[in-house]
């Protein structure tokens, strides 16, 4: 996964990739979300892009109400965040716009993106401050989350972040084929 930020004063810009597997399925994953100087959501774009092409989300959120590929999404309105599922750095977004004392804990509904199908659904998330850069999420399951102004990071059971399921070679042919598709595309 790779995630560039830019923190100015009107707002947060954030744009990354990653590159994922389940099973015998594997895609490559590419957004931009853009936030305001609260860390509020209030555009992002995902795109998937895999054997059968390119697929593209628009979101757009104010003040709660959400517009999905330009219409009103009347669904997830009330959320007030986004998360792209299995990426730890949306989970910031988060972090960084709630700031509950240690030990307390804090509840949201998020806009809840998964690929590589681009689904989309409201999810309750719960966020627990164990210290000054550690939380701790939970939706349907546990994971840590730790990290300090500049990044976050994930801990599994064994302490690990994130392994590559690519080999260097499968990351190189995806990257290639995203760069491809990028340069046709613009």
């Amino acid at each position: 996964m790779y995630v560039r930020l830019d923190e100015h004063a009107g707002g947060v810009a954030a744009e990354g990739y990653e590159i994922c597997a389940a099973g015998g399925t594997r895609w490559g994953a590419r957004f931009r979300v853009y936030l305001d100087a609260r860390w509020r959501h209030r555009q992002s774009t995902v795109e998937v892009i895999d054997a059968a092409g390119v697929r593209t989300l628009e979101l757009a959120s104010s003040d709660g109400t959400w517009t999905r590929d330009g219409r009103g999404d009347p669904v997830l309105d009330g959320c007030t965040d986004l998360d792209l599922a299995g990426n730890p750095f949306t989970n910031a977004f988060v972090t960084r716009r709630v700031a509950p004392a240690v030990g307390d804990e804090v509840e949201v509904l998020a806009t809840y993106v998964e690929t590589p199908a681009l689904s989309v659904r409201p999810l309750v998330q719960r966020y627990r401050r164990t210290d000054d850069d550690r939380w701790l999420y939970a939706d349907n399951f546990l994971i840590g989350l730790h990290g300090a102004d500049s990044g976050l990071g994930l801990d599994d059971d064994q302490g690990t972040c994130y392994r590559s399921v690519f080999t260097q070679e499968q990351q190189r042919q995806y990257l290639s084929l995203w760069h491809q598709q990028w340069k046709h595309d613009h």
